[in-house]
């Protein structure tokens, strides 16, 4: 079984993606998974396909790094999630709530899409020292992904040295 990172690695490659931010609405229309972005309370995010038609709901009253990392949480149930039809995000910033495999995997899919692992290798490799936290805020302004997500890939792929 291949890897949420080769699966995302193809995806880049068959799309021509060649560099950060990495345009998630523009993969999403190439796929034919319309987005459409509305107010909600408690949802972050919904993904539903039905008959071949698929479409996504993005909560438009989040940040915009949130709303592309949700965009990207939804391609990832598109891309790896065919035997179920209707996704849901719910925000569940209060509690702490146990995620199942798929939305962990979604999760995996969304991180890896939006912050690939050979751009990020090449950016830090660019570097040519251990990354300070300007670096780090800085490559989270160019890939237009918050700070936070940015250490987790970061430090999930060993790329965060320490001085």
């Amino acid at each position: 079984m291949k890897t949420v990172e080769k699966i995302v690695e193809e995806i880049i490659t068959k799309l021509n993606i060649t560099s950060a931010p990495v345009n998630v609405e523009g993969i999403a229309e190439r796929c034919n998974v319309q987005v459409r972005r509305a107010s909600a309370k408690n949802i972050s995010g919904l993904l539903y396909r039905k008959d071949g038609v698929a479409f996504m709901a993005i909560n438009s009253e989040e940040p915009i790094v949130r709303q592309r990392f949700t965009i990207a949480h939804e391609l990832g149930h598109f891309f790896l999630h065919h035997t179920k039809d209707t996704f849901i995000e719910y925000r569940d910033n209060k509690k702490k709530v146990v995620r199942g495999f798929k939305e962990v995997e979604a999760n995996s899919f969304a991180a890896s899409l939006l912050m690939p692992q050979d751009f990020l290798k090449r950016d830090v490799d660019a570097n040519k020292h251990a990354l300070s936290e300007d670096d780090v805020k800085s490559l989270a302004n160019k890939y237009k992904v918050s700070e936070i997500a940015m250490t987790y890939r970061l430090t999930h792929l060993n790329l965060l040295k320490s001085h």
